[in-house]
């Protein structure tokens, strides 16, 4: 306005039609208010999920943000929205900026956990004869087990190929993960 000359007191507006005459009307220049506030971010309370695999689990979230005077902004999320989350609790970082340079930022967690113990599958019982009074040595297959964060162990009350006494003998199969879920 100052570059063209234009002051509160040279500016005129005209409204009308020239045909029938001018009316004029002085125009008051008055300097924009600068913008200086920030967007205000709405972020995700808190999350926990379920490991799916030994590298964590993909987390989705959404993050917005609002500014008095741009409106809607993006929002830029460090890990983003979609990645695969480490087993264990993540800050992520949220931040967000408007047309005149103002900038917010929050933050929340991620927490990834493994709960669920392995799923075991056992061999089926097995029957053998007595090779002694003290019973007999006996082999049987080995217990499998699948866990989505992997399995750390599979422990046998009493090993195959080893002497069982005469009788039915239970042998107890614990599998377990690395998050001590058995």
């Amino acid at each position: 306005q100052a570059a063209l000359g234009l002051t509160n007191t040279n500016t005129r507006v005209f409204f009308g039609n020239t045909t029938v005459g001018s009316i004029f009307s002085d125009l008051a220049i008055y300097e924009a208010t600068p913008d200086t506030t920030p967007p205000v971010i709405s972020a995700p309370r808190s999350i926990t999920e379920e490991a799916t695999s030994r590298a964590g689990a993909e987390v989705t979230f959404t993050a917005t943000a609002e500014d008095d005077v741009d409106g809607t902004v993006r929002v830029v999320a460090i890990p983003a929205s979609g990645s695969t989350f480490p087993i264990g609790t993540t800050i992520v970082g949220l931040a967000a900026s408007d047309a005149a340079g103002n900038t917010a930022d929050a933050t929340f967690t991620v927490t990834v956990e493994d709960t669920i113990a392995p799923s075991l599958t056992v061999p089926a019982d097995t029957t053998a004869e007595a090779t002694s009074a003290s019973g007999a040595i006996v082999s049987y297959p080995d217990a499998t087990a699948t866990d989505a964060v992997g399995v750390a162990s599979i422990d046998y009350s009493q090993n195959s190929g080893t002497q069982f006494s005469l009788g039915a003998t239970t042998v107890d199969v614990t599998a377990s993960d690395a998050a001590g879920n058995t």
